[in-house]
């Protein structure tokens, strides 16, 4: 039990710092990456989770993806629709460094109560329009790619 204590402040702490920095990135301050993404692909970095609760291993399934949009340099792309209907929300810097974040607020206590979903997306917007990102959360990773359609 104490392990798996320690894993968990160990991963909270990594969480912190990733959502700190998702919210200290200044937005740019032209409109040079505004438009829309279309989602290209999602390439899962695992297999399978532990959960905390139950420790219970879950499997990461398909990345269903969905297109980014970027406006004045913030951005925004849909909820994950089984987590939660809030979207990912964050900045695109002046360089194209992209970070976004979701969180969740938690579920009543009760039956079903949920402690809440935080998931990080840290990514680069390269001169193509193409996006290169890492999404990171409690149980699955991705590494995501969209590209900026033509207007």
């Amino acid at each position: 039990m104490q392990k798996h204590v320690a894993w968990a402040g160990v991963i909270g702490f990594f969480a912190l710092l990733a959502a700190a920095d998702a919210q200290t990135l200044s937005p740019s301050a032209g409109t040079q990456f505004d438009g829309t993404y279309a989602f290209v692909s999602a390439t899962k970095l695992n297999e399978t989770y532990t959960t905390t609760r139950t420790n219970r291993v879950g499997q990461c399934g398909d990345y269903t993806g969905r297109p980014l949009t970027i406006v004045n340099g913030q951005a925004r792309y849909p909820g994950l629709g089984r987590l939660t209907a809030a979207g990912f929300e964050g900045a695109v810097g002046p360089q194209g460094r992209l970070a976004m974040r979701l969180a969740d607020t938690p579920a009543p206590r009760g039956r079903g109560a949920s402690p809440g979903v935080e998931i990080i997306v840290n990514g680069q917007i390269d001169a193509n329009g193409t996006v290169h990102a890492r999404q990171t959360g409690y149980a699955c990773s991705y590494d995501l790619v969209w590209q900026k359609e033509a207007k």
